[in-house]
């Protein structure tokens, strides 16, 4: 099974920050094994008082709690930070078989609402990637900052507020898979770790840690919502049918940010996965000019053709006529922006890999199978496929230095354990099913089912050329949704690629489409 994801491998922490506009104010809890004194001159000094001891006494939570403020164009918001681990248990003795690294953050009390506040669980994917990308590069108060067009900034990139935070109509806690952040098995040997380490068994892991948080910080009350990019958007899609069927939970909403839903949908091995990319293609090729017309008028006018003439094209070739499909062929490099000779090579079916190897060969560079507008100069010429993504690779030192930065300098996090953003670990020893690719539409269809009033966004780049977005409406389309109902599921596409939150345009729409999302589902 193919190694995706945001991890896809991958859905992004950044570098050194000091909290200015979100400052510091003060520490509530502390653990001695997380430092509690900050440098005199630091702007964010905390201050540690001692708490009521946690409610499970044989567990060490090593709970910090920080306030702060983010400044926003609607005002001010003060909030609460909590970076905290959460215990999973397992077996007949109910062992400890894990410790849950996890950073929520809650909206101080204004006094203008009763309704209990809304609260987002957000994951990332991989399988094998820590939660840092959505929390320090969409959703959280504090964003990494990137270049204006998307492309990674010097190291180490500074972090800002967040002005389009979810924070500001949600509370958020960002979660850590087992084996990615600082969240780790107790056991590494035999099925210590591997009994997360599946589409089934992580489900049932995150679902708990979802009840048990719930639990500890009494929010039963509060519309609860699902987050995740790439593997994530999978992953919580599981998450709900597993909350809904044995947990008793019916959760008001999932955000799925650059899916993939079924695998199937992806691989280039299908005739339709192969359709599905088209339009991606076409809209990178356009963004450098080798096609006409703007990125956004190339994808669409793709779209028409990768459902009609080019699946039916596919179909009917015949390999001993080949003279007999060259406007077909040429029809084809007219919309990816690629030499007619090379598309007859690959009788009309262009591989990403080479697709991302060519596109920009006469100049000497590469794209990013992430965001096909992400370009880095060609390591090695003459081999036969990129040895890395640029894109990928690139974000995983600014998010990780991001990120441990952070953890220290604003949560007051303390801890030798190395912060692990995407771990190959993970990801290799992932356990997939057998005998087909994995698809999480039956159980998607199954929370739409026995939650009535479920809503669902499913957001993607448009230039995204790992999760392309026509696999999502496609599956979309297929939902068995009465007319009256459809608006229930909503496939957006915003300018940009699988991290589309990396250009300030492409976060806030995704804030915004959040935001839609979470107030319609959390109306009573």
């Amino acid at each position: 099974m193919p190694s995706l994801s945001c991890r896809l491998f991958p859905p992004c922490p950044a570098p050194r920050s000091v909290a200015l506009g979100a400052a510091l104010v003060v520490a509530l809890t502390a653990h001695p094994g997380w430092a509690q004194d900050r440098p005199d001159n630091r702007p964010d000094k905390a201050e540690a008082t001692t708490v009521e001891a946690p409610r499970d006494s044989a567990f060490d939570a090593r709970r910090r709690v920080t306030r702060h403020v983010l400044p926003l164009a609607a005002g001010p918001l003060a909030y609460s930070a909590t970076a905290e681990f959460l215990p999973l248990r397992d077996g007949p003795k109910d062992e400890l078989a894990a410790r849950i690294f996890t950073v929520s953050y809650r909206a101080e009390p204004d006094g203008t609402t009763r309704r209990p506040r809304p609260v987002t669980f957000v994951f990332n994917g991989g399988p094998g990637a820590a939660s840092a990308y959505m929390h320090l590069g969409a959703a959280g108060p504090r964003v990494v900052t990137f270049a204006a067009d998307g492309a990674l900034a010097a190291p180490p990139a500074p972090l800002i507020d967040n002005p389009d935070s979810w924070l500001a109509f949600t509370d958020l806690v960002f979660v850590d898979p087992v084996g990615t952040g600082y969240s780790r098995a107790t056991k590494t040997d035999g099925d210590g770790e591997k009994r997360f380490w599946s589409v089934e068994g992580d489900a049932k892991a995150m679902a708990e840690v979802v009840r048990l948080w719930l639990t500890r910080n009494e929010r039963w009350s509060s519309p609860t919502f699902l987050a995740g990019e790439s593997y994530g958007g999978f992953r919580i899609v599981k998450m709900a049918d597993e909350l809904i069927q044995n947990t008793g939970l019916a959760v008001n909403g999932l955000i799925l940010v650059s899916p993939v839903v079924d695998f199937a949908s992806i691989d280039e091995d299908g005739l339709l996965a192969t359709a599905f990319k088209l339009p991606a293609m076409a809209a990178t090729a356009a963004a450098f000019g080798r096609t006409p017309g703007t990125p956004e008028q190339a994808a669409r006018d793709a779209e028409a053709f990768a459902m009609s003439g080019y699946l039916t094209g596919l179909a009917g070739l015949d390999y001993g006529r080949l003279d007999q499909a060259q406007g077909f062929f040429a029809q084809v490099a007219g919309v990816v922006g690629l030499p007619t000779d090379l598309v007859v090579r690959q009788r009309g079916r262009v591989p990403m890999g080479l697709f991302t190897r060519e596109l920009l060969r006469a100049d000497g560079r590469v794209l990013s199978i992430y965001d096909g507008t992400f370009t880095a100069a060609d390591p090695d010429p003459g081999a036969a496929r990129i040895p890395f993504d640029p894109f990928l690779k690139g974000t995983v030192s600014t998010y990780t230095t991001a990120f441990a930065a952070y953890a220290a300098e604003s949560l007051g996090v303390r801890d030798d354990l190395p912060y692990r953003l995407l771990s190959g670990r993970v990801n290799q020893g992932w356990e997939w099913p057998r005998m087909s690719a994995p698809n999480a539409t039956d159980s998607l269809q199954t929370a739409l089912t026995l939650q009535p009033s479920l809503r669902v966004l499913i957001a993607h780049g448009r230039t995204d050329l790992i999760t392309p977005y026509m696999a999502s409406r496609w599956i979309a389309a297929r939902l068995e949704l009465p007319p009256q109902e459809r608006d229930r599921v909503r496939v957006s596409v915003h300018e940009g690629g699988h991290m589309m939150y990396t250009r300030a345009a492409g976060r806030a729409a995704l804030a915004a489409d959040a935001r839609a999302l979470i107030e319609a589902a959390s109306a009573r």
